[in-house]
């Protein structure tokens, strides 16, 4: 199973990217069968898709096993149509207010602190329980330090890719 963070042209990338100092501006689970379960901008709130590309991505491996990587995705399915937090968007929260005061509430999710999350179910702690707010750039620098996962490198990637 991986985590894919990703940029791309789309106008909100490069802002998010610009914000957060970032060469991400989203992230998402990807599960063995090929399942993307996604807090989804463009949709407004968690879907599960197949296929989608992005300009840029960097993908972690997740060294789990099945039980862990079942009650992962038992969890992302729960949460299948919750709302995606746009008030988390605004540049340190003064020209919108955050409604979400805390990471871990899941009345809506950004996607990184849906994946972080998610992790965090299943006994990857990377954050700590009063952190404000986890943004990709957040996640993605957690995950270089993670020693359950492990970044693939780009040959392996286009290696994937070819024999798909």
């Amino acid at each position: 199973m991986k985590i894919r963070f990703t940029a791309s042209l789309l106008p909100l990338s490069p802002l998010i990217r610009l914000w957060t100092w970032s060469r991400v501006s989203h992230c998402e689970f990807e599960f063995s069968d090929g399942i993307q379960i996604v807090a989804a901008m463009e949709a407004g709130r968690i879907i599960a898709t197949r296929n989608r590309k992005y300009r840029w991505e960097y993908n972690y491996e997740l060294d789990i096993t099945a039980e862990q990587e079942q009650i992962l995705r038992e969890w992302c399915e729960g949460e299948l149509g919750k709302p995606y937090d746009y008030t988390a968007l605004a540049p340190l929260n003064v020209l919108i207010p955050r409604t979400k005061k805390h990471w871990k509430d899941h009345k809506q999710w950004m996607c990184s602190e849906f994946c972080a999350m998610g992790l965090d179910l299943i006994g990857i702690k990377l954050f700590d329980d009063d952190f404000k707010k986890v943004k990709p750039s957040d996640l993605y620098r957690k995950l270089k330090e993670c020693p359950v996962a492990r970044e693939i490198t780009k040959e392996e990637q286009e290696c994937i890719l070819s024999t798909i």
